[in-house]
């Protein structure tokens, strides 16, 4: 469980990156007691007042970071989109990469995959190895900073989990055909890329 000032740092960047008010007037505007502090914490907030103050002023710098960025042709409001995703993912896995990404938004709308990489998925999905071959994709948009594909690319590695998590509850449960959904994803995904080879080598 995150301490309240942190959990409060955390929601407070997430509103401030999606509102273009001052904190101040983002308060008037809705008031102290409409910020939802989680129940697990018993004080009366304070703390994770003061962490949200300071998250939201925290995402209005990264927000007037990507208004003034000019290395990525993305609109505004769907940078906000694809980061505000990062920003919730983040809070899951423990994992702070938000600098690396922002070091990197010239990158966030490619969705173009090496030719090796595809090659190399389209081995795991012969072999049925399905798990590897999403957290290989997955692993090359992360690492790579494709941040709008790695959004979009979410819900099929969420799928499979949620899959994996019902196979352990039922031993009954049948995968088989919601495994080759995912399958049949995977391949939508990297021949659509093989094609964008195919056709820029032409």
């Amino acid at each position: 469980m995150l301490h309240p000032t942190s959990k409060g740092i955390i929601d407070g960047r997430i509103i401030g990156l999606n509102n273009s008010i001052h904190i101040t007037s983002y308060i008037l505007n809705n008031g102290r007691e409409n910020l939802k502090v989680p129940d697990y914490y018993s004080s009366p907030g304070v703390e994770y007042y003061i962490g949200f103050g300071t998250g939201y002023e925290l995402g209005q710098k990264i927000r007037k970071l990507l208004e003034q960025d000019t290395s990525s042709k993305m609109l505004l409001n769907e940078k906000i989109k694809c980061l505000t995703f990062l920003l919730e993912k983040q809070e899951i896995c423990r994992e702070d990469v938000t600098q690396s990404f922002l070091d990197n938004i010239k990158y966030w709308d490619e969705f173009d995959i090496p030719l090796n990489i595809i090659n190399e998925i389209k081995i795991l999905l012969e072999e049925n190895k399905i798990q590897r071959s999403v957290d290989k994709l997955f692993s090359y948009f992360k690492d790579n900073f494709r941040l709008k594909p790695l959004m979009q690319f979410y819900e099929v590695r969420n799928q499979l989990k949620k899959i994996r998590e019902q196979k352990k509850k039922n031993k009954e449960y049948l995968i088989s055909e919601r495994l080759e959904k995912i399958k049949a994803e995977m391949y939508y995904w990297i021949d659509g890329n093989k094609q964008k080879i195919t056709n820029n080598n032409l």
